[in-house]
């Protein structure tokens, strides 16, 4: 069957895409082109996926077809005079697919790329969605950002489906594709590495052709596709593919794998393509200078704008010269023929003298439509006599000109689409007033403004002044890891190589002694790095055990007690809560402070470690004492095991230490050589009972040999000297460091009204540090020459308390933008949405007894005190969903009567799934709770569950594993939002320090201090904005707000921003979105 294809289009959940992009709307304008295959577009916007079940049904094997439409919505969205009920809606076939924009950094280089996902069966989108909403946000935009390497995407991609395929998009396109100039690679084994072979077709875009591709011998195993990449369903066919083979998924999927099938038919037949000229960014140049250069002439002008001297965009002919090894284009054996074509309201616009949007040429166009059956019927296929004789001679002559390739070519460039003219302007006034098209006449032609064909390769990109690779040593680093004595303590500065250091003695020390050593850590993230160093080196897990101080305890106490698990906080409060059930909160919340200082001379704080040890369980605060008590227990095995194993001592953050850590260190020191390293101006764990004091007291009972390590590997230099004169303002602060960077570094400040116009302020500066996310985006951002264009992973957002970032991440989640958030609650464990996740793990059988007491909690009848009874009554508090609700209603009153009503729904529940997927199984819960099925929440959490899943199990271990907080993962490509607290041990090539207040940095205190305290208290919150200031490499954004979020109270900025030399600061400049100037209305 032969049919035409346009696999790669956009819904209305995509960003400035029209309202109309709908299925019925697509479909329509399908047929008036004379389409008969859509791609869906944006299967992975749980919205988009919603209306895709809504309205298709299967057809042909992994096709999709209608299943219902309102003819006259279809006849508010096409042209005047197009009948609705003459459409052949119901043979419009469509494929699921969706786009996916990767932004994620790769040998050293950031990485936008575009690619296209085709699946065969909503199974498989499901299973793919679920996924990719596991790895970014996938709501914001039905084209998704994703801090995802588009090799993983592509894994992911078969994992899922095997039967699906991935195609790059539009992979000349500069800033979002496989071969960009501004973010792509130069082979696309660079791109997917081991998956290469799997990729087999590519999308060559509006601002390439075949014969352009076909200029390099690289892509001659490659199919080449061309797709609209349609915004709105009238720009539907602006390239489209034409197949003469089996219509169904497998046999279109087929012929681009192979466009001749084994019997030697052409199965894909040709390409319908705009001229590349008319795409816009063909050409380099400045739109703003209306400068519009050839290659050679961008190379002759050092790739500088003749008119303002800043690099220009280079365009796709450019990038496509680059890389091309054939002077002339040479096709594939079997290659699919081309086609290149005028839209046809373009041509009428053209011939008429308007707009191709304006009515006169919408009335044309609708007649030729209802004469020629579709635009590809009268543009491909009618005589060119017929269109002569249908009373269109001028049309006639259009037409033949188009299928003959002679059209005069203005091309695009930086963004201005091309323009693709039949006639020249002479020829345009000699029409004017004898043309008549179906009784429209045509107006003379307006002069238009050319594009200066002025002069500009990249310009050599200047070498940036930065910080020299760190591998030798230093000489201070030298001294302290070739000493030869016993006990060493090295205060190192912030980016001074306290890693590099602490690694490269261990290493000295293991070739002079190969015996046993340890190297403890205060995080994971940082035993993981001294791991991944050590394996770099050779060394082995066995030879050195690497691990947190809570690790390195628990090691040795399983040694004792294998079976020893750790309680957590909601284990804590249950077993206290059956303990003392009588206990107030006041009281409650003095037992904690002394089961946290494990402090057994309170009788309760005792009974509570002795309950839970008799379940083999220990607390994290009895962690370290008891492993100070084994290792106290005189000559016994497990000490002598306990001392020998540990071996060589290495100490991570020793200023972080509290008093029984530094006694469990002071005692190992007896029998083991340390080294210890850290910074006591970075201590900043006082609330966790850490003392910098212990740093020093380490000195005089252990008489360690002293170094300093000042030299600053990290951070620029203005921002080495402004984190300096913050901290020599404390006593007691250590030896100034020494920037190792010539790069000066820039340190922003910003006032903002109040915290939406921070997070504003934020979202707007990392769209501009990104290079802009999108088309549109860097159509808006002004390009800076020179400016660095960082990658997701090289930004963080670092505030002090997690409140604070929340406004901040709503900001950047409308923008879709990823990030990782440091202990931030999901959306749907707040309000009503905790309800209905709750009844999916219910459901599901993964719920507990606090997620049913929960919910007996909202039941009319039962109070905190029947609360209480019924857990004091569960044993099996860990037992499944329905064995607990089991239990429960068996007990008397309102407590047995609702567990046996939840036992009902759950069952329902389960049953509705099964039939009509997790959605309808929602309904009566919504209808139970009186929770409003139109709420923007709630539809946002029954779309997630549609995207993600269409059972209850997958949904539910989907929300369970998201309810915790986010760990920091240093590899996600997403920007960081995170607390100063959590953000220590970190860096990042840009920072943003926000809600930076007096009241907030320094913190105001929770309770009244005297004045020695007040003094200790605010030199933390000091060196806690100085781990700040010292976690950006290059750029430092400092942000505060003069009102709070609820926009009332004034605010003073932070007495520490006083502290910074203002020298150092440049006031950021935020630069407003222009508004349109006025305009006069025209009819045309």
């Amino acid at each position: 069957m032969r049919y035409i294809a346009d696999l790669h289009i956009h819904s209305c959940f995509s960003r400035a895409t029209s309202k109309a992009s709908r299925l019925p709307g697509l479909a329509a304008w399908a047929a008036i082109k004379g389409i008969h295959v859509l791609g869906t577009g944006d299967f992975t916007h749980p919205g988009w996926m919603q209306h895709l079940s809504q309205y298709l049904e299967p057809a042909e094997p992994g096709f999709f077809k209608l299943s219902n439409w309102d003819a006259d919505e279809i006849t508010a969205l096409i042209p005047e005079g197009v009948r609705a009920d003459a459409l052949p809606m119901g043979d419009i076939r469509f494929v699921l697919s969706s786009e996916i924009s990767s932004i994620y950094k790769k040998d050293g280089k950031v990485r936008k790329i575009h690619n296209i996902l085709y699946a065969p069966d909503f199974a498989t989108v499901r299973r793919i969605n679920k996924t990719l909403a596991g790895i970014g946000n996938i709501e914001s935009d039905g084209r998704p950002i994703l801090g995802l390497d588009a090799r993983n995407l592509l894994e992911i991609l078969l994992e899922c489906g095997p039967q699906g395929f991935l195609v790059p998009a539009h992979i000349w396109t500069p800033w979002f594709s496989l071969f960009g100039s501004k973010s792509g690679f130069d082979a696309l084994e660079e791109c997917f590495g081991d998956l290469s072979s799997e990729i087999f077709a590519l999308e060559t875009g509006l601002s390439s052709d075949p014969a352009m591709n076909r200029c390099i011998s690289a892509l001659d195993r490659y199919t080449l596709i061309s797709n609209s990449d349609c915004h709105s369903p009238s720009k539907l066919g602006r390239e489209a593919n034409i197949f003469e083979t089996g219509f169904d998924f497998p046999s279109l999927q087929a012929a681009l794998r192979s466009p001749v099938d084994r019997q030697g038919r052409q199965v894909f037949s040709s390409t319908i393509e705009f001229y590349p000229e008319e795409g816009k960014y063909h050409c380099d140049g400045h739109r703003k200078c209306h400068a519009c250069l050839e290659p050679h002439e961008t190379v002759e002008n050092n790739g500088l704008c003749p008119v303002c001297g800043r690099p220009v965009t280079v365009g796709v002919l450019h990038r496509v010269m680059e890389l091309a090894d054939r002077k002339e284009p040479e096709y594939p054996k079997n290659s699919p023929a081309v086609n290149s074509l005028i839209p046809l309201p373009e041509i009428v616009s053209e011939l008429l003298g308007v707009g191709p949007a304006s009515k006169k040429v919408m009335r044309t166009y609708g007649r030729l439509i209802n004469t020629f059956t579709s635009e590809f019927n009268l543009l491909l296929n009618v005589p060119i006599r017929d269109i002569s004789d249908s009373g269109s001679p001028f049309l006639a002559e259009a037409i033949g000109r188009v299928r003959s390739g002679n059209v005069i070519r203005q091309p695009g460039y930086d963004g201005e689409f091309g323009v693709i003219r039949v006639f020249d302007e002479d020829e345009l006034s000699r029409l004017s007033g004898q043309l008549n098209l179906f009784g429209e006449t045509a107006r003379p032609p307006k002069k238009k403004r050319k594009p200066q064909r002025i002069t500009a390769a990249q310009p050599q990109a200047k070498k940036k002044e930065s910080i020299p690779e760190k591998k030798a040593l230093n000489r201070a680093q030298h001294a302290a890891v070739t000493s030869s004595a016993r006990h060493i303590l090295v205060q190192a500065g912030p980016g001074t190589g306290k890693t590099h250091t602490l690694v490269a003695r261990l290493l000295y020390q293991l070739e002079q002694n190969p015996g046993p050593a340890t190297v403890i850590t205060f995080t994971n993230k940082a035993a993981r790095e001294v791991r991944e160093r050590l394996t770099k080196a050779g060394v082995t897990k066995e030879a050195v055990f690497v691990a947190t101080l809570h690790g390195y305890g628990l090691h040795f106490l399983r040694l004792q007690e294998p079976s020893l698990r750790v309680a957590g906080p909601k284990m804590r409060g249950l077993v206290l809560r059956r303990l003392f059930p009588a206990l107030g909160a006041q009281e409650l919340s003095t037992v904690l402070e002394h089961i946290d200082a494990h402090d057994l001379s309170d009788a309760k704080a005792h009974q509570y470690f002795d309950t839970i040890a008799a379940r083999r369980l220990i607390d994290l605060a009895a962690v370290i004492p008891s492993t100070l008590a084994l290792l106290n227990s005189d000559n016994t095995p497990a000490a002598q095991t306990m001392r020998r194993q540990t071996g060589a001592l290495y100490i991570d953050e020793f200023q972080d230490l509290n008093a029984v850590q530094y006694l469990l260190v002071k005692t190992l020191a007896e029998s083991s050589s340390v080294f210890a390293i850290g910074d006591p101006d970075q201590a900043i764990y006082g609330f966790r009972g850490a003392d910098p004091q212990w740093f020093y007291q380490f000195v005089r009972d252990a008489a360690p040999e002293v170094h300093h390590l000042q030299r600053n590997y990290r951070s620029d230099q203005n921002i080495v000297r402004a984190a300096s004169a913050v901290i020599a303002v404390n006593t007691g602060a250590g030896q100034e460091a020494v920037p190792e960077s010539r790069a000066e570094g820039r340190i922003f400040l910003h006032k903002s009204t109040n915290r939406f116009t921070e997070a504003a302020f934020v979202t707007r500066m990392i769209e501009q540090l990104l290079g802009g996310t999108s088309h549109r985006e860097i159509d808006r951002l002004s390009r800076q020459d020179g400016s660095d264009h960082f990658a997701l992973r090289d930004i963080g957002v670092l505030y002090r308390t997690t409140r604070q970032g929340r406004i901040i991440a709503e900001a950047l989640h409308k923008q879709g933008i990823p990030l990782q958030q440091v202990d931030l609650d999901p959306f749907y464990t707040k309000g009503p949405l905790n309800i209905l996740y709750h009844w999916i793990l219910v459901a599901a059988g993964l719920a507990d007894i606090t997620h049913l007491l929960f919910l007996l909690g909202l039941e009319p009848g039962i109070g905190q005190a029947t609360l209480v009874r019924v857990e004091q009554a569960v044993e099996e508090v860990e037992a499944g969903s329905m064995s607990l609700l089991s239990t429960l209603s068996m007990q008397a009153g309102a407590v047995g009567k609702a567990a046996a009503s939840f036992m009902v729904l759950a069952e329902s529940m389960v049953t509705r799934t099964r039939k009509h997927g997790v959605v309808k199984a929602l309904l009566p819960v919504l209808k139970r709770y009186d929770i409003a099925e139109d709420d923007l929440e709630v539809q946002r959490f029954l779309q997630l569950a549609e995207a993600i899943a269409d059972s209850l199990q997958p949904f539910a271990d989907f929300l369970l594993r998201n309810s915790n907080s986010i760990l920091f993962d240093d590899q996600a490509e997403a920007v960081t939002l995170m607390t100063l607290h959590a953000a220590k041990g970190i860096e990042f090539p840009v920072v943003f320090l926000v809600g930076l207040e007096d009241d907030r940095l320094p913190l105001q205190p929770g309770k009244r201090l005297s004045t020695a305290e007040y003094l200790a208290h605010v030199e933390e919150e000091r060196r806690l904005f100085f781990v700040g200031l010292t976690r950006a490499k290059h750029q430092l954004f400092l942000s505060w707000s003069a009102q709070g979020a609820n926009k009332c109270g004034a605010r003073k900025p932070s007495r520490f921003l006083g502290e910074i030399p203002d020298s150092l600061i440049t006031q950021a400049v935020v630069r407003k979105k222009k508004r349109p100037a006025p305009t006069q209305l025209s009819l045309f």
